[in-house]
């Protein structure tokens, strides 16, 4: 992280300073003080890289320049009393990492924003750390060689001094310069006064300022995928950090030269209390990192055990098919297991109904088969006398012997007994078939089952592994360290983040539980993935399975706003374009702004009619309410600052715009005040404030103000 400093302190004539020298010894030049009569000759100091005068918008819209003798003395003449601050200095510390050209546009536009923000005009000079040759016993003293136990300043002490004035500018005759001798600027009052005017204190107007430089330093360090800045504390960051105490001018010389000082000593404390918390981080980090190590080769060895499942399957094109589509419809597969589990159960209770009747059947069939032996024996018996009587019979009988032979061996047969030991035996058989059968079925069945219980928790651990360590660098893009969408497809997006983050909170997940050690929690989580909650929440599972596509798929369907977006863009800018010449021309950036105040009407109307058409997909009117809420805030701000600025054009474009901005603003907020936010209500009315406050200067005779 880029370091932060930006310190604040007024140069005063209770404490015997000029802004006239102090502005000639920061800029290296050479000033002519009027009040005191002297000449201010610093043209021989080394370390500065350059120097610039900067001026608020609203004296560059009318094409004043100053130079810095006229700009210090000026401001001197305004101050009667013996005691005034007759300037402030801003000392910020530029990042190193920056060329030459990077830093001096970097202090530059910070100046811009404090002339623009607090209505005064800035002397920006830009320091660089003065190196000295090391010392030399044999060279008399001199300033290019260091003392003896002296120390060079840090090399990249690259640094801005910005010294603004105390008294908002005015433009007199002539275009020339003069400074309202009856007004500070509202950030020298008191707190007293600033709590009467409904302004923030000092101190919190500092941390205003600051926070402003900082956001300022990160847009360009953002751009070259540097290290950002935080304006916070360390107490703020959460880092068990103590801060070291400022040295001042004449304790930093001294230790330089070797001396000790009570406040390098205690900085010292501080500084070897900081490195034994870093070395407790460091060491903790390793046993982090330690752990870490023994859970990702527990990974990696259900990773390689999953790995194999393909392997095992077979490897042919058509179960590695059958083993993807089952890994992205696990849900169902949970479902189906519980039936045929449900479904097994069944089949075997009629399994053994069945076992059971046809044991009872065979039992039957053996207890009627028993007297079966005897029957036949009388049957013989029987048989024997008929053939006996028959051979008695008279031979009148004649040829009709032969046929009551036939009819009478006929008769002494047995008939097909059902329960003879062949048919018993043959439907015993079937019986046992079927009964094995059965088994067969059931003990597949249940391998089945298992199987693909055990690839369901698999699949849950994967998930749970997923969703607590989204905010990892492993699982989420990098886009500090400038990575994107394209360079890790698999990682989550911001977008996807908010979402499972949202998924966790609202399931109360925790990413990581404290009282219980990881993997434990791991599978507590695991268990969260039940059949209900895939079933009300197949989005996020699909997102945790694939980023990839979930991310296409969106982009597919917001892609339907994103042409319309651009369609009513182009419509707004030929519209801008259309109405300059009726508004008297185009009146450079508040002319840009009123412009888009007067399209917006038509332009939000657009986006709400987008809303509204049921037709369009959900996630593009999502992105399209987003897209309104974002132009509603843009355009109140818009309000703010261009009723700023508007009394700064030209006469010839001033009643046009000035009129057309009040004839917006009422209609604007007729139609939109119920929807905007305090925030925003604040803004316009802080634009309208500082529009009938810039009115009232202008009307003021005393100002000799004459655009």
């Amino acid at each position: 992280m880029t370091m932060v400093h930006i310190a604040t302190k007024a140069i005063s004539r209770k404490a015997g300073q000029s802004a006239v020298a102090c502005a000639a010894y920061r800029a290296g030049d050479v000033l002519d003080d009027a009040k005191y009569g002297k000449t201010h000759d610093y043209s021989k100091k080394s370390g500065v890289m350059s120097s610039d005068i900067v001026l608020p918008f609203s004296l560059k819209a009318l094409g004043v320049s100053v130079d810095r003798e006229t700009l210090w003395n000026t401001a001197e003449a305004a101050e009667t009393r013996s005691d005034s601050r007759v300037a402030r200095e801003w000392l910020i510390n530029l990042p190193y990492e920056l060329d030459e050209y990077d830093r001096h546009q970097l202090a530059i536009n910070f100046a811009q924003k404090l002339c623009d923000d607090m209505d005064v005009i800035a002397d920006v000079c830009i320091h660089r750390p003065v190196m000295k040759l090391p010392f030399d016993p044999n060279v008399p003293p001199s300033s290019k060689y260091l003392r003896e136990g002296e120390e060079n300043p840090d090399p990249r002490n690259f640094h801005a001094h910005i010294l603004v004035t105390t008294r908002a500018p005015t433009v007199g005759p002539n275009k020339t310069l003069a400074f309202d001798p009856k007004l500070k600027t509202p950030f020298e009052w008191s707190n007293k006064k600033r709590k009467a005017h409904d302004l923030p204190s000092s101190m919190q107007e500092i941390k205003r300022v600051r926070e402003m430089w900082v956001d300022t330093a990160n847009k360009v360090l953002a751009e070259y995928h540097l290290p950002l800045m935080d304006a916070r504390s360390y107490k703020d960051q959460g880092l068990d950090q103590q801060p070291t105490i400022k040295m001042g001018v004449e304790a930093t010389a001294m230790e330089r030269r070797g001396i000790t000082t009570e406040k390098g000593d205690t900085n010292r404390a501080i500084k070897a209390r900081n490195k034994l918390v870093a070395d407790n981080h460091i060491k903790q980090e390793a046993d982090n990192e330690r752990r870490i190590s023994a859970l990702r080769k527990g990974l990696a060895w259900a990773t390689e055990k999953n790995a194999r499942l393909p392997g095992s399957i077979g490897g042919t094109k058509q179960r590695a098919d059958f083993a993807k589509q089952l890994a992205r419809s696990s849900e169902p597969h949970i479902t189906y297991c519980t039936e045929q589990s449900n479904r097994t159960a069944v089949r075997v209770d009629d399994t053994k109904r069945c076992i059971e009747d046809a044991k009872s059947g065979i039992a039957w069939a053996a207890k009627r088969c028993e007297n079966l032996p005897k029957r036949c024996d009388d049957t013989k018996q029987r048989i024997n006398g008929t053939k006996q009587a028959i051979e008695g019979i008279t031979e009148a009988i004649g040829k009709s012997d032969i046929e009551i032979n036939k009819a009478t061996e006929r008769s002494a047969k047995p008939a097909p007994s059902p329960f003879d030991d062949d048919a018993r035996r043959a439907r015993a058989a079937r019986l046992d078939r079927q009964e094995g059968r059965i088994n067969r079925d059931t003990r597949a069945n249940r391998y089945e089952d298992e199987r693909i219980f055990e690839y369901a928790e698999r699949m849950k651990l994967h998930l749970a592994m997923r969703l607590i360590q989204r905010h990892r660098e492993a699982m989420a893009i990098r886009w500090a360290q400038g990575e994107t969408a394209d360079d890790a497809p698999d990682k989550f997006d911001q977008r996807q983040v908010a979402l499972l983050s949202e998924f966790a909170q609202r399931h109360g997940i925790e990413d990581h539980d404290k009282a219980v050690e990881f993997t434990a929690h791991l599978r507590q989580v695991a268990k969260r993935f039940d059949y209900t909650l895939v079933e009300n929440n197949k989005a996020i599972i699909k997102l945790l399975r694939d980023p990839k596509a979930e991310r296409e798929q969106y982009l597919a369907l917001t892609k339907h706003f994103i042409d319309f977006r651009d369609n009513i863009d182009q419509k707004r800018a030929a519209f801008n374009t259309s109405i300059i010449d009726k508004l008297g021309g185009s009146a450079g950036e508040v002319g840009r702004m009123t412009r888009d105040i007067i399209s917006s009407f038509s332009y939000t109307k657009g986006l709400t009619h987008y809303i509204n058409q049921d037709n369009h997909p959900a996630e593009a009117r999502e992105v399209a309410k987003e897209h309104l809420a974002d132009t509603l805030d843009k355009t109140c701000q818009q309000f703010k600052l261009a009723l700023r600025d508007v009394n700064s054009l030209p006469t010839t474009q001033r009643k046009t715009y000035s009129e057309a901005l009040k004839a917006t603003l009422k209609t604007f907020t007729e139609q939109y005040g119920k929807e905007l936010s305090e925030s925003q209500h604040k803004a316009l009315q802080g634009g309208l404030e500082s529009y009938h406050h810039q009115v009232s200067r202008t009307n003021t005779p005393s100002r000799g103000f004459s655009p």
